[in-house]
């Protein structure tokens, strides 16, 4: 991928240009990102279109959503950072379940729907994440990526 900036050639998935350190644009569609099989890897991240890393806790639950401390909810992947609250991502919004190998992402009952590559998912009915999946919470998009 080439920097906007310096117009050096970055190896895909980069996110920073290797010469000038500027953020890259993140190309979701490159083959660096896609795969078929499930997520293989014990470490897994998302990744915003503007570039923000978001590393998933370890775990075989994952309650994802947005703090509210005065209703003392603090889920295990907080996305108020990222604008959660302006985009519709629910205190508790989903669960990413981990057996093994493999990564689920379930509906957890959110208001404004969790989806999978565009589709939404039916809550309280897992399915399998793998790698280059883009996920949906609320209008908040992110890019699935073994670490």
């Amino acid at each position: 991928m080439q920097c906007k900036e310096c117009q050096a050639e970055n190896i895909d998935g980069a996110i920073f240009c290797e010469e000038c350190g500027v953020r890259l644009e993140v190309n979701m569609n490159s083959s660096a990102w896609k795969s078929s099989d499930p997520i293989s890897e014990t470490e897994l991240v998302l990744i915003t279109p503007e570039g923000n890393i978001v590393k998933i806790p370890t775990g075989e639950e994952i309650v994802v959503g947005r703090e509210d401390p005065i209703s003392d909810i603090f889920p295990d992947l907080d996305l108020t950072q990222l604008g959660g609250m302006e985009k519709g991502v629910s205190r508790k919004h989903a669960i990413i379940h981990r057996t093994g190998s493999e990564y689920t992402l379930e509906d957890a009952g959110s208001t404004n729907g969790t989806f999978l590559n565009k589709k939404k998912i039916e809550p309280h009915s897992p399915q399998l994440i793998k790698e280059g999946d883009e996920l949906k919470f609320g209008k908040l998009s992110v890019f699935v990526k073994a670490a």
